[in-house]
């Protein structure tokens, strides 16, 4: 990643930003600093994935596994 930083703007239901600001505060987090590594790890996980699709359906495996 380069060191520059660029604005990204995404539209969520308020009940999940409230779920992001509550949790930014217990990790002593800004919003945006916690919102960043959240997009970062997300991004790295669709990576190795290939597509949303296999993202979600190793998600969906996982959760049958823990069953």
């Amino acid at each position: 990643m380069t060191g520059s930083k660029a604005f990204l703007t995404i539209r969520v239901d308020a009940s999940l930003k409230e779920e992001l600001v509550q949790a930014s505060q217990v990790e002593h987090r800004p919003l945006s600093n916690f919102s960043r590594l959240l997009m970062e790890y997300a991004w790295g996980e669709y990576l190795k994935a290939g597509s949303i699709r296999e993202l979600l359906s190793q998600k969906e495996h996982s959760e049958i596994a823990e069953d």
